[in-house]
């Protein structure tokens, strides 16, 4: 599929292809087991889960697309501070008219989610490095440190989290019931608020090592990975919190499939049907671990497209954009009031201060040698 989709009239061959593929992902994501059975590795299942739905969802992305994708041409395809450059497509690409060509690119596109380096890409929103590095063996070695780092402070994190969970391994919910109204909500909120930052914190591990690993085994170049999150805690608005500083590894998916088969009815309301696609992708990763919810992971997304709706609705009628310090405080409690219902249906399914999700815990070693956890493990 992924060597069809540069190719020109493939589209027939795609549609052909689809039902194959979208076999195989659902075979592949019920049937095998990562974690062996316990419960602590359920994550590994949610994973595979979540990574078969994507890639199902890619593949009836690119049976969707009219024109070929086309890869640009490496040295041309970058701008002045390193970010791809996509706003001339047509002078730089590498063509893959021929078999060879899409072929070789084919792996680059599998693994290339945010498309840099490549035209269908336009659009997304990719933060320009705050120090621009050539060297590779340099790049490498400042990518390891900061995945070390982010370790470091999920694993600081998560022990903060496990702080409020109550001892086992079967799942829990963020809303205590011994405490009062007000205490139980602002520590779930709490809770919620910590969760968030630990996310940021696991998928900037996670892509900091790959771009060390890429960059060092398949000599990718810095430019080809930028950076990941834009400071998303600032938002001055929903629309900019998913739009340009949220990550953006799934939004081809989430408007291939999601925003344009709904742009013609709903116009620019059609956002809410990404967020569908969005809620969809993360259910299904949590029934990965046998522990779905639709209603409320779906809604909690759901949700977050009918606020990015408020706020065109909002600019539609008073003529001004939300910002600013009021719009930084809506972003929060829109956040936290949604993802309060969010965070306790992954703690419900044993993914929230359960997980042996890290594979080294530095900040619990430290706290261990100095025999500050020496009660607790770690």
């Amino acid at each position: 599929m992924a060597v069809l989709v540069q190719l020109p009239r493939t589209k027939l061959y795609r549609i052909a292809l689809l039902p194959l593929v979208l076999w195989l992902a659902l075979r592949a994501g019920v049937s095998l087991d990562f974690c062996g059975k316990q419960p602590g590795y359920a994550f590994l299942n949610q994973a595979l889960a979540s990574c078969m739905c994507n890639l199902a969802m890619r593949a009836m992305a690119w049976v969707l697309v009219d024109e070929p994708y086309v890869k640009l041409d490496h040295d041309n395809a970058r701008s002045s501070n390193g970010i791809a450059d996509k706003a001339n497509t047509e002078s730089s690409t590498t063509s893959s008219n021929n078999i060879r060509s899409a072929m070789l690119n084919a792996s680059d596109l599998c693994n290339n989610l945010r498309g840099i380096g490549w035209n269908w890409s336009k659009g997304v929103h990719i933060r320009s490095p705050t120090i621009k590095v050539e060297s590779r063996l340099v790049f490498a070695v400042l990518s390891l440190s900061r995945s070390l780092l982010c370790m470091s402070i999920g694993d600081a994190l998560d022990l903060c989290i496990r702080g409020f969970a109550p001892q086992g391994s079967a799942g829990w919910s963020i809303f205590d019931p011994t405490l009062p109204p007000i205490r139980r909500y602002l520590q779930s909120s709490i809770i919620t608020v910590l969760v968030g930052f630990s996310g940021v914190s696991t998928v900037e591990m996670v892509y900091s090592f790959n771009a060390a690993a890429c960059v060092v085994l398949f000599q990718q170049h810095p430019s080809q990975w930028p950076p990941l999150f834009n400071k998303p805690w600032f938002s001055p608005s929903l629309a900019k919190f998913w739009g340009r500083n949220w990550h953006q590894l799934f939004r081809e998916v989430f408007v291939g499939c999601g925003y344009k088969p709904l742009e013609s009815i709903l116009g620019q309301y059609a956002v809410i049907g990404a967020f569908v696609i969005s809620g969809i992708l993360h259910d299904i990763g949590m029934r990965g671990m046998g522990h779905g919810d639709t209603l409320r992971i779906v809604g909690y997304f759901v949700m977050q497209g009918v606020g990015v709706a408020l706020e065109r609705l909002w600019r539609r009628l008073t003529g001004r954009r939300v910002g600013g310090p009021l719009g930084c405080l809506w972003v929060w409690i829109w956040q936290c009031f949604w993802g309060n219902h969010l965070v306790d249906a992954w703690a419900q399914g044993g993914m929230i201060a359960r997980s042996e999700l890290l594979p080294v815990r530095p900040f619990s070693w430290a706290l261990n040698s100095a025999g500050l956890l020496a009660s607790q493990g770690s």
